[in-house]
């Protein structure tokens, strides 16, 4: 019994020990790891050896552009972590080539590095037109990598004749000058213009325009500009002076520090003004007529007077006049008078007295004596009562005359303020009597020779 039981305890014995052997294999081999794959995590219980070992029993094919971390023969332990990045289509533009490549890297750096690009301070970096830094990590789960490198491009910009050396990675003029902070307006003058293709060779020249205020006579037009002359200034405003117009300053000169014009439109009209002009009397004797009495024969014609008249208007207002020429456009034509030349006794009674006249005449009467001038008349005949002063262009010498309340009467004596129809009253110094009043004063019969026909 007991040499039975020896032969079966080492057989035991290793049996144990072998199972104990497999226990402890399971425990040793038997590990909890992370697996991600672009950036999918998952936990995996694995008795894997190898990092590649745990891909294959789970199925993951590795290219060889893919980016496994950490390599296929590294021995895997518990907890450790295994990260897959796979690789994708790369597309990059730069110097105007196409580049295309497969890759596992997610940096712009790593990726111009294995297209064996060379970038430089200042280049712009897009990804689907949108800018990129140089390293920015790109999600690892992207399906493909599109990037384009843009040059930085030196030019040369002359600002208000001051030259300056720019950089940029703008594709046009414009947009180089925007990104550089500087705002352009329209009336800027840039030269080539702001839509031109932004190339090393560029040399651009900018004159900046200011804020200028034209006043005219409809109101005040508000406008930037880059001209230098005040007319520069207008044309660029569709203002220019035409004919007659001017500018405050003038056009030749700069524009002022204020940045004020004043545009004045003129213009001219010219008139044609007509002025009658008088006719003048003309005295015709009429035999049948009698004496002291008119008549029109002819009513006569006003003439015309004409002007040639340039009247100028300063953004309408009248400022001045200036007659250019002038000229009779007709002439006058005289009225003609009627004058009666039939004189005709007449007979009345006047003071008592019974007279005969051939005229009967209104007049201012005054009155003089010796003690005021002396007694010698004009005609030599001395000074008293019946001698009388009168105006000999209408009364000539010694006409015979009666004054109602005076008299019978000569004239021979003249005044010198006895002038038309006024007659001063002789006296002598004892009989003076003041005279200061209108009197009618009759022509005695027979007239003279020489008659006064037509008396004022």
């Amino acid at each position: 019994m007991i040499a039975k039981l020896k032969k079966f305890r080492l057989p035991g014995i290793l049996l144990v020990g072998i199972l104990l052997l497999c226990l402890g294999l399971f425990f040793v081999l038997r590990k909890s790891v992370t697996l991600s794959v672009n950036g999918d995590l998952q936990r995996i219980t694995t008795y894997a050896l190898r990092v590649g070992d745990l891909l294959r029993s789970e199925a993951i094919a590795l290219s060889s552009q893919d980016k496994l971390t950490p390599t296929a023969e590294t021995w895997l332990k518990n907890g450790q972590v295994i990260t897959l990045t796979r690789a994708v289509p790369v597309r990059i533009l730069a110097d105007g080539k196409w580049t295309s490549t497969v890759s596992a890297e997610r940096t712009p750096s790593r990726l111009f590095a294995e297209a064996g690009v060379t970038v430089y301070p200042g280049d712009l970096f897009l990804s689907n037109g949108r800018q990129v830094e140089l390293d920015e990590q790109f999600p690892v789960s992207v399906q493909s990598i599109p990037l384009q490198l843009v040059r930085t491009i030196r030019y040369t910009l002359t600002e208000d004749g001051k030259n300056l050396g720019l950089t940029s990675t703008a594709p046009t003029l414009g947009s180089a000058l925007w990104a550089a902070g500087y705002t352009l307006f329209e009336a800027d003058q840039l030269t080539p213009a702001a839509n031109s293709q932004l190339t090393s060779d560029l040399s651009a020249q900018l004159v900046h325009s200011s804020p200028l205020t034209i006043q005219t006579q409809y109101g005040e037009v508000s406008l930037r500009t880059s001209a230098k002359s005040v007319g520069q200034a207008l044309k660029a405003a569709n203002l220019s002076p035409q004919g007659l117009d001017y500018s405050l300053p003038t056009s030749t000169e700069l524009i002022p520090g204020n940045r004020h014009i004043r545009l004045i439109r003129v213009t001219e009209e010219v008139l044609i003004e007509q002025t009658p002009l008088p006719f003048e009397n003309e005295y015709q004797a009429v035999a049948d007529m009698e004496l002291d009495t008119q008549s029109v024969v002819d009513p006569g014609e006003y003439g015309l007077r004409a002007e040639r008249v340039r009247v100028r208007y300063e953004d309408g207002q009248e400022v001045s006049r200036q007659t250019d020429s002038e000229w009779t456009a007709r002439e006058p034509q005289a009225r003609i008078i009627g004058y009666g030349t039939n004189v005709v006794m007449q007979t009345t009674t006047v003071d008592g007295v019974t007279i005969q006249y051939w005229r009967a005449v209104s007049m201012y009467a005054t009155s003089y004596h010796p003690s005021e001038v002396g007694d010698t008349t004009a005609s030599g005949l001395p000074l008293k009562k019946g001698v009388v002063a009168v105006d000999t262009s209408l009364i000539p010498f010694y006409t015979q005359l009666y004054i109602p309340g005076y008299g019978n009467a000569v004239a021979a004596d003249i005044g010198g303020g006895v002038i038309g129809r006024w007659i001063d009253l002789g006296y002598s110094d004892s009989d003076y009597v003041p005279w200061h009043s209108w009197v009618t004063v009759y022509f005695l019969w027979p007239p003279p020779d020489n008659i006064v026909w037509i008396l004022p």
